[in-house]
């Protein structure tokens, strides 16, 4: 598959994410672990695929998701 169409497919899950996961626990610990599977495993990770997804690429797009979710983590809350 090519790298913008993975780019992508990846980035509209990440928004689907971001917009619909609402629970507070839940936000806050995808998000920290996307944030650190992803700062492991773009060290770790070569060039692998996994069902036709470059792994690394995965791996550079999980970071900036799990940020995202932990930063919006109380964004249903009420206050």
């Amino acid at each position: 598959m090519p790298y913008i169409l993975q780019t992508v497919a990846l980035m509209i899950l990440g928004a689907i994410l971001v917009q619909f996961l609402k629970p507070y626990l839940l936000r806050k610990w995808l998000g920290l672990v996307l944030l650190a599977a992803g700062l492991i495993g773009i060290f770790n990770v070569g060039q692998q695929q996994f069902l036709g997804f470059d792994l690394e690429l995965l791996m550079l797009l999980a970071v900036p998701l799990g940020v995202v979710l932990f930063l919006t983590r109380r964004r249903f809350t009420d206050m």
